[in-house]
């Protein structure tokens, strides 16, 4: 049974791998494009292994038109690529156009960005298959089977909690680190987000205010994730 890998060393579920071992170039406001490494080659991950150069031709000759660039390794499409750079010898080299015409593919681009903006972190990843490994060293891959890419906003699936007690989370949080947390926030707000995202932050900045006895009881209404990625940058 060929190995199933996702490029991104955060979580391992039952299949799935997770490897860090990508970044980005650039970022074309104008364009929507971004550019950079889906994966870099001869570097050892956090799983032990190396991706060998030449490992991603054969699957980029069979499958460049079937890879899709999805959000988080979430079957949710928000680009496609316009490259795969095989003959880049530091990795494989990535230029993806984002759908800036949906809500997914411009809040997505937008998120990217805010986060280098900002000085957080933020990836691309690979999903796929490891198919062959090098018989006399394990740790080194040969070739991959890629099924899809991903732009990754966070490092894993942030808690999802209710508005209310997103936060109460926050007011948990030391005052300097809270301080941070809704300048962040606040420029969030002013990023060029859809609607429905902007409209999120502005009732969360609503409650910034309000002591946790103050709130609402009701705790059926999530919180924006995007609120929870930046929070889970704090803690």
């Amino acid at each position: 049974m060929d190995e199933i890998v996702s490029v991104r060393s955060i979580v391992r579920s039952e299949d799935m791998i997770y490897k860090n071992l990508s970044e980005f170039r650039d970022i074309d406001e104008q364009t929507g494009i971004i550019k950079g490494y889906a994966n870099v080659y001869n570097v050892k991950d956090s799983d032990g292994d190396i991706s060998l150069p030449g490992s991603f031709s054969k699957t980029v000759a069979e499958r460049a038109k079937k890879i899709k660039i999805f959000k988080n390794h979430t079957p949710q499409l928000v680009g496609v690529p316009l490259e795969l750079d095989i003959a880049d010898p530091y990795g494989l080299g990535l230029t993806a156009k984002m759908l800036m015409d949906t809500d997914a593919g411009r809040d997505t681009f937008h998120e990217v960005k805010f986060l280098h903006e900002n000085g957080f972190e933020s990836g691309i990843s690979i999903g796929g298959w490891v198919i062959k490994r090098n018989p006399k060293n394990k740790s080194e891959v040969v070739e991959y089977k890629l099924k899809e890419i991903s732009v990754l906003t966070t490092e894993e699936p942030a808690n999802q909690l209710s508005l209310v007690n997103a936060v109460k989370a926050v007011k948990e949080l030391t005052e300097p680190t809270q301080e941070e947390f809704w300048n962040i926030i606040e420029k969030a707000y002013n990023a060029k987000f859809s609607d429905n995202i902007l409209k999120s932050l502005e009732q969360f900045l609503t409650l910034k205010d309000k002591e946790p006895d103050q709130l609402d009881a009701d705790t059926t209404q999530s919180v924006e994730p995007l609120i929870m990625n930046i929070y889970e940058l704090f803690i």
